[in-house]
């Protein structure tokens, strides 16, 4: 293959799920070339496909893009931007301005990324042009689960950050104009409450975080609403690396050291549990690195073992949980709560996911598919590695069954987020607000509720699916039960919540550090 290059020495640093300048080793290494750095982001219509993204997760990506132009002519650079498929577009690049290297960063994405990924490995092996991708922060590199993973994971992130170019000069490529959801088929998103992107936002959140808005986050036994207002609410800066996690852990670190020293065991708690949360984020990326076949295949969701028919996204059981009309209050606020904000708490999802599982004998797969687009938080290996270890999607968890109405008194008792979320129902006294279906008619009517007119009648008998899926998902199980009254389907109190992988925990075992790390302050 031949090419007839206006330039010879452009270094491209191809940006992906990592946008920003600072603790960004592909970058650095595109830097230290003899030549002009273009950081390119390729908007690519496969990736960008209605059935798999939404309008509100691009729509955070160009404000997250947005910021990082800013930042880039600050600086005397510019971000360039193309449509189409990426092999497509370096060998346009290579053919108009010749292309010295591409500097990225490894991804764990989808399907459709892993066949790009492999389509411009040929390229540019084809024609001559070296890819050096690079493990991103917080990611040992060349480790498995089976190595001493932990302390690898620790050591890679007490690693000196790396620091953002201070001037970059100007590439002298021209940028496409930038394109808007609809030119991928994405419809209308309204999202009014969902996270704003780019990283002075996720800088911003992450000082509020650390400064005392987290100071609950590690405590025991949090209801849902006081669990998403402790959250630093930074997963989908996570997500589209506004923040590197490298970043966030070293923040931790230094705020963390601070409270020890001044006895504040309680906040040094928390900060220490979202490390961990960290930790197990990576973990999931290794997990979904390790599950990638032979062939290229990435298998995010175990094989239904179950036999449970596919549907698609018009399935009319799905669609009235999608529009929150189940009957079931925390679960329909939980929906609104999602397509509003654009993220979940963990617990709720994965109740929400069992539901469609279990309760409706739906197949996992486009459930999932339908709630990780509402999620502009959404990441494929963290988000299918909670859905993993689900009832009624893993395959190990034999006749367990979580009920909503128990999950509710447990993880909403006061009936706060219901009726954050379900102002309908607002009127309905603690006792009833997780079961209206129960409430005497009198209370229905005080309240002003008509069951099936101003709120929906549950769509199932729970307990009566709860018993059927039970029955499908472990039949010996399911007659031990039924024979033993003693042996109940979940004990009172239980709060479901995906079991984490088996790992040593961080939190406040290991002793106070000599000293804070260094490199901790949160530039922009």
């Amino acid at each position: 293959m031949f090419y007839i290059c206006s330039m010879s020495d452009l270094q491209v640093i191809w940006l992906q799920r990592d946008l920003r300048l600072h603790d960004h080793p592909a970058l650095a290494a595109a830097s230290a070339g003899s030549g002009p750095v273009l950081p390119l982001y390729i908007f690519e219509p496969n990736i960008w496909s209605p059935q798999e993204t939404s309008a509100r997760q691009f729509d955070f990506l160009l404000e997250s893009l947005a910021d990082l132009d800013s930042a880039l002519r600050k600086r005397g650079s510019s971000l360039c931007l193309r449509t189409g498929p990426a092999a497509e577009v370096f060998s346009q690049l290579h053919r108009d301005h010749g292309i010295a290297a591409i500097h990225a960063h490894a991804v764990t994405g989808r399907e459709a990324e892993l066949a790009r990924d492999r389509q411009v490995q040929a390229w540019a092996l084809k024609a001559g042009i070296p890819l050096r991708i690079q493990t991103p922060p917080g990611m040992p590199a060349s480790a498995t689960r089976k190595d001493n993973w932990q302390a690898l994971w620790e050591a890679s992130m007490q690693n000196k950050r790396v620091a953002a170019p201070e001037t970059l000069s100007a590439h002298g490529v021209k940028s496409e104009d930038w394109p808007d959801a609809e030119d991928f088929g994405l419809a209308a998103d309204a999202c009014p409450d969902r996270s704003a992107g780019g990283r002075m936002q996720a800088v911003l959140k992450l000082r509020r975080f650390l400064s005392g808005g987290g100071r609950d986050y590690g405590k025991p036994n949090l209801s849902a609403s006081q669990r998403m207002f402790s959250d630093p609410d930074l997963s989908a800066h996570l997500a589209f690396g506004t923040l590197s996690a490298r970043e966030i852990w070293q923040g931790i670190a230094k705020s963390r050291h601070a409270l020890l020293e001044d006895g504040d065991t309680v906040f040094a708690m928390s900060l220490s549990a979202y490390a961990d949360t960290l930790q197990q984020r990576s973990l999931d990326v290794q997990a979904a690195l390790e599950r990638t076949s032979v062939s290229g295949q990435r298998h995010f969701l175990p094989v239904d073992t179950h036999d449970r028919q596919k549907t698609g996204a018009g399935n009319a059981h799905l669609e009235t949980v999608l529009h929150a009309r189940t009957g079931f209050p925390l679960l329909d606020a939980s929906m609104r709560c999602l397509r509003e904000t654009g993220r979940l708490e963990p617990s709720l999802m994965g109740l929400l996911l069992s539901f469609n599982s279990a309760h409706l004998w739906l197949h996992p797969e486009e459930p999932a598919r339908q709630l990780a687009r509402l999620c502009v938080d959404f990441d494929p290996a963290s988000f299918y590695a909670q859905a993993r270890k689900l009832p009624g999607i893993a395959p190990d968890k034999g006749a367990y069954v979580p009920n909503p109405v128990r999950q509710s008194l447990t993880l909403d008792p006061e009936g706060i987020f219901i009726r954050r979320w379900l102002p309908e129902l607002a009127a309905l006294s603690d006792r009833h607000i997780h079961a209206p279906w129960d409430a005497p008619k009198s209370e229905l009517a005080e309240a002003g509720i008509v069951l099936g007119q101003t709120y929906p009648m549950r769509m199932v008998d729970h307990m009566a699916a709860a018993r059927e899926a039970r029955s499908r998902f472990s039949p010996k199980a399911a007659r031990v039960k039924s024979a033993n009254p003693i042996l109940k389907a979940e004990p009172p109190g239980r709060s479901f919540r995906p079991p984490p992988s088996p790992r040593p925990s961080s939190r406040l075992h290991r002793p106070p550090p000599k000293s804070a790390p260094l490199q901790m302050s949160l530039d922009l």
